[in-house]
């Protein structure tokens, strides 16, 4: 069995570089990925992102539990300080065409469930996250499309 061998150099036992799982067409670009670019470009705005998705998560579950203190430490924890995201807010809300539905499907991709009707809290919170993908989306546009130019 080759499993046993103690020949290093076999083919088996010889792990590839990282490179060799990349496609052959066209070279990776450093902005292939939202997150990768990201981080890249700012190490916390992936952080601040996932924050606030937890936040929303934290927020919704306690509201099936119909928790309202948990819900309020978990609204409250949003990134309501974030300057960037105060300042992409109204220009999202402006927005319409292709840049907010590529926001929207981003968002959407990431928290399928729409808010409730009667919860303007949660609603809020979508709408924080979604100016937050704006303003990543003004800085490093979104690409859906691996293939795509």
């Amino acid at each position: 069995s080759h499993f046993g061998s103690s020949h290093v150099g076999s083919s088996l036992l010889t792990v590839p570089p990282a490179t060799a799982f990349l496609p052959r067409h066209r070279p990776r670009s450093s902005s292939s990925t939202m997150a990768s670019t990201l981080e890249y470009q700012d190490p916390r705005a992936v952080q601040s992102l996932v924050s606030d998705l937890k936040m929303l998560a934290a927020y919704e579950t306690a509201a099936d539990w119909r928790e309202q203190k948990a819900m309020d430490s978990a609204f409250s924890a949003l990134s309501w300080d974030d300057a960037a995201v105060k300042a992409a807010l109204p220009e999202y809300i402006a927005s319409s065409g292709t840049e907010r539905a590529k926001v929207d499907y981003a968002f959407n991709a990431m928290v399928p469930r729409p808010p409730a009707d009667i919860d303007g809290k949660q609603a809020a919170m979508h709408t924080w996250i979604k100016a937050r993908l704006f303003s990543y989306n003004k800085a490093f546009p979104l690409q859906f499309n691996p293939y795509g130019k």
